[in-house]
């Protein structure tokens, strides 16, 4: 990140550590973006990628006062969160799915396309799983944050505890 964006998202940080929503907004609209390009790429619904990256940025609303910067820039720490969603997305659907019979699944799936989606789009999606589906779990975070998100090598590390 050049050194005057970098100087202006720790000034955005600091306000937004105050309570200033303004600030925050821009980082949200900076962000966001790419937040939901990392989830949408490890989840199957658009909706769920929209819904966890909203749960995203709410955890991190919440946690900013305590925030503190340690050299790395505050996008390794946002998909940090991002990814630790991710996870828990995964692990709450891997127990409501045990918890269904195979009947109660009818309803659960009844799904109703939205027609913004372009089926372009849906083959783009449908092979990014596909392509992403035959990595290891470490690769494809790795892939999926400096590729698709375009972190820098620090900002995945940080993102992947590492």
């Amino acid at each position: 990140m050049p050194e005057r964006q970098h100087e202006d998202e720790i000034r955005l940080i600091e306000q937004a550590q105050q309570g200033d929503s303004g600030a925050f907004g821009e980082l949200y609209e900076f962000y966001a973006p790419l937040v939901f390009r990392f989830l949408f790429a490890h989840l199957s619904e658009r909706q769920d990628a929209e819904d966890l990256t909203e749960e995203v940025f709410l955890k991190v609303w919440e946690a900013l006062p305590g925030f503190r910067q340690r050299g790395v820039p505050f996008g390794g720490y946002l998909f940090r969160v991002a990814r630790n969603a991710l996870y828990d997305h995964f692990r709450q659907a891997r127990r409501k799915r045990s918890l269904h019979t195979p009947h109660d699944q009818d309803w659960l799936e009844e799904t109703h396309p939205d027609p913004a989606d372009s089926l372009p789009a849906r083959f783009e999606q449908r092979e990014i799983h596909a392509v992403l589906g035959r990595l290891s779990e470490d690769y494809r975070m790795v892939v999926s944050l400096r590729f698709l998100v375009g972190l820098s090598t620090e900002e995945t590390a940080e993102a992947m505890g590492r």
